[in-house]
Parts: structure tokens; C-alpha cells; sequence
């Protein structure tokens, strides 16, 4: 609502700024001298010219994206911010059916209502998803203003004018579906095990009160379900310190076999619990190959995508897996170009040989508490690890790519700009 009543305040006053500087240009007519941002059309250009020059020199100074149109709807007028913000796409915004439906509604509006602001929201899908919010407001103004000496003594009209003032509101409505998606979101996944929780604390103090082995079965349950709160929890809270810091870039300087000797050390664990699977790491040919980061981090973003690999991989419904899971963690160097950013970089590639992701949910891989349907209900999680992923490599200035095929495997591959060898601080 107050991103409305801005927008909207802002519409006026960009309305109100137009409609009082092309008056001002009438008024200052005849004055001497007249300020050289604001030139005196010469006296042999016909009205039209005069009211282009006139529109040009008051819109071209807004700070918001406007555009004028005249009578008939065509443009008059885009100021450059409207290109600077919306390039190619004014004329995708101009032929967009809410905003010539805001048209309509002004064109059939009653003089009564005339200084009234209309808006309309327009969804751009095409070259990108953009989401514009419009401002319109028509405005008359006298013709002898634009007029020349000869042409003042002509019959008196009007020129109709409408202005229209433009937002890029995407990234404001996509963090506020964000939010409440992830209300939503951490409200369900803490309602289920606290229900569970509830409902066993009532039964052992009621029909279970003198059962010892029912008491033992419920408890183990309930501890089951009082850990996946306190994943749940853990993921949020270290979510929010991520966040926090994700503006600042870490400082220090991170020797890939190092840390492709602490993710071996630090899963070996997981894998002696799961017999069917095998973890392979294969680190840099070059021992002293380094990136810029924070180590703690980076070791959290492959435990997560390695334990994501184990979880995920070996799950195949009802299919069966003819070989063993086979994870393999490899780090390499890269050029530049290949999609990559143009600076030197290092490439960190978790591959897995499992079931595969569907093409239509790698785009939403990163989303908080996003899970693959199919595997939801097989597999407990929270849906946090690779949003917590996403963070730590936006934090590092690097960029994080999820390739999967469905039967064949995936591989979560995470280029990071190359560091320096002969400065390697712990961080």
C-alpha cells in the first residue's frame, strides 16, 4: 500500500511538474532575456515544432522514466530515462494491452474527474520478466501558447496531452512475494513437527501413560521431529547471517587442495553410513591454485551440495539404481569466456550420477524451501541449503550453475575469481 501512495504522489508531482512547466514556457513568452536551458523557439516554426521543443526541454529534466502522448495516442515524447531504464521496451510498454487500457479509462472519463491519476500494471515477459508500473494523467493546454505571432490570431483550441510517468517495480514485488512465501513457507514446515510433537505428548500422557514400549517408539519420533525444527531453525538463522553479510566481499584467500582436504575429512562420516555410495575428490593439478574467499564458507557450500547429492541421488522412487551413487567433487582452472565471467577464475564441480532433475525446476532450485515435488515426500529437508549456497557464492562475486538430466545425473558447477597464491590468510 505505501509503495502505491509513493507511486502514486510521484505520478502527481511528475504531472503537476509537466503541466506547470509547459505553462511557464506561455507565461515567460515576450520576457528578456530567457534562460539558455529553455530557448525561445524561433518565430517561423509552426506549432507543432514549438510544442515538441516545449515538451523536449521540460520532460528531458525529470529524474522519473515519462513519456507524452498526444491526442491520438502517439508518442510525443520519451525521456531518456525511459530509455536509460526501459531501452527497446517502450514500445513493448506502449502496446501493452494495461496500458492502453488505462487509456481507454482516461478517454472515457468524465471532466469531473479529469485531474485524476490513473495507473496501470504492465507485465513485460519478453525480452525478460519485468513488471512496470504506469502513471497517467491527461492535461489541456491553450494552442496560442505554442503558437507564433501569426498563428495567435487563429480560431482558439486546445491540445490534449497525456503523461504518463513509469516504475520498474519487478524487484520490489518479487522481494515481497519472497516474503511472504517464506512465511508461509517456515509457518508450514515448523507447523508439522510441532503437531507431531503435540499429539505424542498428549498421547503418552493419556491411552500411553503405562506402556512402556509405546512410550519408547514416541519418543524416538518426537526426537526425530525436534530435530528437524532445530535444522530448520539452523538453516534460518545461518540464512540471516549470510545475508548480513553479503555485501561485504571476504578478504581472504582460500589454497584449493586445503579445502578439498577438509571436505574429504569432514563427509567421510556420511559415507561410511550410506555403504551404496562413494565420495570421489579430485583436487587442483596445481597444488597452489588459490581463490579469493572466506574457507568456512566454501567448505559449508560443498558439505551442502555433497549431502544434497547423497540425500537426492539415491533417492529413485520406485526405479531401481543398477550401480552404486558415485559423487565426485573436482576443481579445475578456467579461462575466460565459455559463460563464464571475463576475469580469471577456478571452476568447483559437485557431479552426481543420480536420478536427475526435471529441466522445469532448475530455475528454482535457489528459492528458499523450494523442493523437487517428486522427491519432497521422500526425502526430509528443509529447502534452505542451496539458497544458503546462492548467498555464499553472490557474497564471493562468483556465479553458481545447475546442470541435470533426467536418468543421467547432476552437476552443480561454481566459478569463483582466481586468487593469489602468495598471499593465503585465513579468514
Amino acid at each position: 500500500m505505501m509503495h502505491a501512495l509513493l507511486f502514486a504522489a510521484g505520478g502527481a508531482l511528475a504531472g503537476g511538474l509537466l503541466a506547470s512547466g509547459l505553462t511557464a514556457l506561455a507565461l515567460r513568452r515576450g520576457q528578456d532575456p530567457v534562460p539558455e536551458k529553455l530557448p525561445e523557439p524561433p518565430p517561423f516554426l509552426p506549432a507543432r515544432a514549438r510544442l515538441l521543443m516545449a515538451v523536449e526541454q521540460v520532460v528531458s529534466s525529470l529524474p522519473a522514466a515519462s513519456l507524452v502522448l498526444d491526442q491520438d495516442r502517439r508518442q510525443l515524447y520519451a525521456s531518456p530515462q525511459a530509455y536509460r531504464q526501459f531501452g527497446e521496451s517502450v514500445g513493448s510498454i506502449e502496446r501493452h494491452p494495461a496500458f492502453q487500457g488505462a487509456l481507454d479509462r482516461l478517454a472515457t472519463r468524465s471532466p469531473t474527474r479529469g485531474e485524476e491519476i490513473e495507473e496501470a500494471r504492465i507485465v513485460l515477459d519478453v525480452p525478460m520478466h519485468r513488471i512496470v508500473r504506469g502513471f497517467f494523467q491527461k492535461k489541456a493546454f491553450p494552442k496560442n501558447i505554442f503558437a507564433s505571432e501569426e498563428e495567435r490570431n487563429e480560431e482558439r483550441r486546445t491540445v490534449l496531452l497525456t503523461f504518463v510517468v513509469l516504475y520498474d517495480v519487478t524487484e520490489a514485488e518479487i522481494t515481497e512475494r519472497q516474503h511472504a512465501d517464506f512465511v508461509a513457507f517456515a509457518s508450514h514446515e515448523l507447523r508439522t513437527p510441532l503437531a507431531a510433537l503435540m499429539g505424542f505428548i498428549e498421547t503418552l500422557q493419556g491411552p500411553a501413560a503405562d506402556d512402556p514400549e509405546a512410550q519408547k517408539e514416541f519418543l524416538g519420533i518426537m526426537a526425530a521431529q525436534g530435530r528437524r525444527m532445530q535444522r530448520l531453525l539452523d538453516g534460518l538463522l545461518y540464512l540471516s547471517r549470510v545475508q548480513m553479510l553479503e555485501h561485504q566481499r571476504p578478504r581472504g584467500q582460500i589454497r584449493l587442495v586445503e579445502l578439498c582436504s577438509r571436505l574429504q575429512s569432514e563427509t567421510s562420516i556420511l559415507f561410511r553410513q550410506k555403504n551404496a555410495a562413494e565420495l570421489v575428490v579430485v583436487p587442483p593439478d596445481n597444488p597452489h591454485l588459490c581463490v579469493a574467499g572466506d574457507e568456512d564458507q566454501m567448505l559449508q557450500v560443498l558439505i551442502n551440495l555433497v549431502e544434497n547429492a547423497l540425500k537426492y541421488g539415491a533417492c529413485h522412487g520406485k526405479d531401481r539404481r543398477e550401480s552404486a551413487l558415485k559423487i565426485t567433487v573436482s576443481c579445475a582452472e578456467v579461462p575466460s569466456g565459455g559463460g563464464w565471467p571475463t576475469g580469471p577464475g577456478v571452476v568447483l564441480q559437485v557431479a552426481d550420477n543420480g536420478p536427475g532433475i526435471a529441466a522445469r525446476h532448475l530455475p528454482r532450485l535457489t528459492e528458499r524451501f523450494y523442493r523437487v515435488p517428486k522427491t519432497s515426500a521422500i526425502v526430509q529437508g528443509s529447502g534452505l541449503g542451496l539458497a544458503i549456497v546462492q548467498h555464499i557464492i553472490t557474497r564471493h562475486g562468483g556465479r553458481f550453475v545447475v546442470d541435470s538430466t533426467v536418468g543421467e545425473g547432476t552437476t552443480c558447477k561454481i566459478w569463483l575469481p582466481l586468487g593469489d597464491a602468495t598471499a593465503v590468510i585465513k579468514t
